[in-house]
């Protein structure tokens, strides 16, 4: 299944992106389509950033508990920047 047309590309050599997160496989993606659908005044880039930022800030949590306390942390970060 390939990803969804409105990601950014991969992130250049060195950086961190979603290929480098441990193996959290579709997390990062999904969360960067749900959160851009809940927030549509805000353009998907910035939204992409956030997700990846909250992403390897959460790099010690547990593989089961990422998916939402990934999405959490994103969300709120979102709304404390409107």
């Amino acid at each position: 299944m390939s990803a969804p047309s409105s990601l950014p590309p991969s992130s250049p050599a060195g950086e961190a992106g979603p290929a480098d997160t441990g193996g959290d496989d579709d997390t990062v993606p999904h969360t960067i389509t749900r959160l851009v659908a809940e927030f549509p005044g805000r353009h998907v880039a910035v939204v992409s950033a956030t997700v990846l930022r909250c992403r390897r800030e959460l790099d010690a949590v547990p593989p089961g508990a990422l998916p939402e306390l990934l999405e959490r942390l994103a969300r709120q970060r979102l709304r404390s920047t409107a």
